[in-house]
């Protein structure tokens, strides 16, 4: 559905990350974590396309949607720039989010870079139905490193990692979270958004961990409907393989789906 938000502030969080508060009392109702909006940045054919962004939380009591992007080209800088009060045309929520079992297993949330926005939201659904939450979180460098304890229900623990090992762990956040299961932390359900190689990585290893993964695919798309097929991948289907779209059929798969 077509929605028209009205932007309640915009800050920058982090090096060339920004964080986006929305107010649309129907469409925050309506949002659940995993989905996300297509954003049209502005009135203008400049930028042409609408923008996908995943939603890191949404309040129905507010009405309000919290959307996290990085600079990425000219229409997220476009966005950084608008001012309170401004009013964003919105398509969503989109996709298909998360799935929530039944299980009482520890959640382990794992996040590449822009990655952990949906996982924010997901962080917080979790801890509402009283699940035990770790947050396993890479970035190149502190800069690049989101306020946590803002934006994360404080019972979340949070495990960081950076290239430079400017802050935490230094390495790769899969080789964190490997280091956390030898040394004993399962089972857990795992989620995970990120870098398409990041989440190759994190399914290989998971073969012989064997914990139940799902994982939300970062893919570039231009309708987000499903009816342009700019961001088909390939999806396993019993001993055949088909094309799925990450707008209308994910961006959330299971991980045994997915075909690299």
């Amino acid at each position: 559905m077509l929605f028209k938000a009205r932007v309640e502030s915009v800050e920058e969080l982090a090096r060339h990350s920004y964080y986006l508060l929305l107010r649309e009392p129907q469409l925050a109702a309506q949002s659940r974590p995993g989905q996300f909006l297509h954003i049209r940045i502005g009135e203008s054919l400049v930028p042409f396309l609408r923008r996908p962004f995943s939603l890191a939380g949404a309040c129905p009591q507010r009405g309000t949607l919290e959307v996290i992007f990085r600079l990425a080209g000219e229409g997220t800088a476009i966005l950084s720039r608008v001012k309170k009060g401004a009013v964003l045309n919105c398509l969503g929520p989109l996709g298909r989010g998360f799935q929530f079992s039944a299980s009482r297993l520890p959640a382990v949330l794992l996040a590449g870079g822009a990655g952990v926005a949906p996982l924010l939201f997901l962080a917080r659904a979790l801890v509402g139905k009283k699940r035990r939450v770790a947050l396993f979180y890479g970035a190149a460098s502190r800069d690049d490193l989101l306020p946590l304890k803002r934006l994360l229900p404080r019972e979340t623990a949070v495990h960081l990692a950076t290239d430079d090992g400017s802050s935490g762990y230094q390495g790769r956040v899969t080789d964190l979270f490997a280091g956390a299961v030898r040394q004993g932390m399962q089972p857990v359900e795992l989620y995970a958004c990120g870098p398409r190689p990041m989440l190759q990585v994190l399914t290989k290893k998971n073969e012989a961990w064997n914990f139940p993964l799902q994982l939300s695919l970062e893919e570039r798309m231009a309708c987000g409907l499903g009816a342009c097929q700019g961001c088909a991948v390939s999806i396993r289907q019993g001993e055949k393989s088909t094309y799925r779209m990450v707008c209308s059929d994910g961006p959330v798969f299971a991980a045994q789906e997915v075909e690299w």
